[in-house]
């Protein structure tokens, strides 16, 4: 990942990750689960760079990564540490750190006073975490462990979505 690579369409490629996979060869509900534990984890450090860099409305952006982190912590004990390794949901150090870079220089740089780009990505991809969650949770397949799961992390993937203006009233 370089510089010359935007934060919205790292998280365009993150929100199509999470989309369906072509007919018949539908992933496990616990394999949802860790794209979605990743996809959380990406929100929740969007969040962080947001509140830390000028953002003029830290406390919402704040809020962003608390609800992106206790979205992580539900679904953590049904996903498992090696799922989580596996979908690098826990955003390795180097991957982490570019990612930051990435926003902070998106922030700096290209994001205009009033410009929604990152805003409307964030929306683009808590759409689609949400109706991965949706799925998981009416997944018959999926243990009860994993649709409870899925249905509180969507109330936390809802919830962003709404801070982020998925509702159009943004923050």
């Amino acid at each position: 990942m370089t510089t010359e690579r935007r934060l919205t369409r790292v998280l365009a490629d993150e929100a199509e990750a999470l989309g369906p996979k072509t007919a018949g060869h539908s992933d496990p509900p616990v394999v949802l689960l860790a794209r979605a534990r990743r996809a959380f984890a990406v929100a929740g450090l969007v969040s962080m760079v947001l509140a830390e860099h000028g953002a003029p409305v830290r406390d919402a952006y704040d809020l962003g990564g608390a609800l992106a982190d206790a979205a992580c912590a539900v679904l953590d004990p049904v996903v498992g540490p090696e799922l989580i390794a596996a979908h690098r949901a826990d955003l390795r150090r180097g991957e982490a750190q570019q990612l930051a870079q990435l926003a902070e220089f998106d922030i700096t740089f290209i994001a205009r006073i009033g410009e929604p780009a990152i805003d409307d990505a964030m929306v683009t991809l808590l759409t689609g975490l949400s109706d991965l969650l949706a799925g998981v949770a009416a997944d018959e397949r999926a243990i009860p462990e994993q649709r409870r799961a899925a249905r509180i992390a969507d109330a936390q993937a809802r919830e962003l979505w709404a801070h982020y203006g998925g509702d159009s009233g943004g923050w």
